[in-house]
């Protein structure tokens, strides 16, 4: 349990980094490759706080790729 009494599993708070860090790729890094995680780069689909992600990884870093909502 955190600080505010909310439960948080490990792996909630990790796949949070990797959705945050690969936006952050996926904005700021450069467009050549963004292009190469998302032609060539492998793939993980998941569902995190209500919404589905695509990340794609190129070179030990991830991209987030596309986010929706998920289905209900």
């Amino acid at each position: 349990m955190d600080e505010a009494g909310l439960h948080i599993a490990p792996d909630d708070l990790a796949l949070g980094a990797i959705t945050l860090v690969g936006d952050h790729n996926w904005r700021r890094g450069p467009k050549w490759r963004a292009a190469l995680a998302f032609l060539f780069g492998r793939r993980r689909r998941y569902e995190h706080l209500g919404m589905r992600l695509h990340v794609s990884w190129w070179r030990e870093q991830p991209y987030l790729i596309a986010i929706r909502e998920a289905a209900r």
